[in-house]
């Protein structure tokens, strides 16, 4: 329980002890990002998997659809050639646009 004699502790001292453990987290921030720089692999690496998903997923997406305009329009299996072959297109496309970037 607070009693009326006790002090109340001083609100600009919190301010202050507070903006210092900013500006020192703030440092550390900043010293561990140059001394941990990006490794190519671990950037090569992910933008490799995002290449095969998006491959993998275009040829099954393409899959996907022309399985459904052949059960419903009765064309089997065209509808699955040129979905394979669309979601390939489509795929290799994605992947040589966002290879640029």
């Amino acid at each position: 329980m607070l009693n009326v004699t006790d002090e109340l502790p001083d609100e600009s001292s919190a301010k202050n002890k507070l903006s210092d453990l900013d500006k020192r987290l703030t440092a550390i921030e900043t010293r561990e990002r140059k001394e941990k720089p990006d490794s190519g692999a671990e950037v090569g690496a992910s933008k490799g998997y995002q290449a095969l998903g998006q491959l993998l997923g275009g040829i099954v997406g393409g899959l996907g659809l022309g399985w459904v305009s052949d059960h419903y329009l009765h064309t089997l299996p065209w509808g699955m050639i040129i979905g394979a072959i669309f979601g390939m297109v489509l795929s290799v496309y994605l992947i040589a646009k966002t290879s640029q970037s």
